[in-house]
């Protein structure tokens, strides 16, 4: 039988549910003390495929180096472009319907990188099996949140809780009804 494809949001939050700045800097995650990884490694090798929104697109195509996930098949939803460069085939459809589709085609776990927009329609959606949280010991405040206040209730079986130098790493997978 072929193993079923996971759509994974490993993701670095603030204590209070921030995952940026609110001009999508990441100075605070980047500047916690962190022994090891914090599962990336692994989570790169479980992987075969990237969603993301355009605005994380943006952010990552803006670093002083080369693109990191060209290896892998990268998806942008955008409202603003269509197409493809050459990283990433840009879509404008429903989420829901896009992830589904892709979860049937053979292949490795997706990692859905962010932004906060997007995560909360795969949250809407019901759309992610396994959470692998990093929490920075800082509370922001103000920025762009995981979390937006959607009536939204799905639960998760913590799998492990990890501390790595200054960060929480936490797994969950989504609970299966029976």
């Amino acid at each position: 039988m072929e193993k079923r494809r996971n759509v994974i949001l490993y993701i670095g939050t603030s204590i209070d549910g921030y995952i940026a700045n609110d001009d999508g800097t990441l100075e605070w995650l980047e500047s916690t003390e962190v022994e090891g990884d914090s599962g990336y490694n692994s989570l790169l090798e479980r992987i075969d495929t990237i969603v993301m929104g355009k605005g994380t697109y943006d952010i990552i195509r803006g670093f002083d180096m080369d693109y990191p996930y060209s290896d892998y098949k990268n998806y942008v939803f955008s409202k603003s472009v269509s197409g493809s460069d050459e990283y990433a085939l840009f879509i404008n459809e429903d989420v829901q319907t896009f992830i589904k589709n892709i979860k049937q085609r053979p292949g490795k776990d997706i990692w859905l990188i962010g932004g906060g927009s997007l995560a909360r329609e795969f949250f809407r959606g019901n759309l992610i099996d396994e959470f692998q949280l990093a929490i920075a010991p800082i509370i922001l405040g103000k920025g762009i949140s995981l979390y937006n206040g959607d009536d939204i209730t799905q639960k998760y079986r913590l799998t492990k809780a990890e501390k790595l130098g200054q960060l929480a790493m936490l797994h969950y997978i989504k609970k299966r009804n029976k």
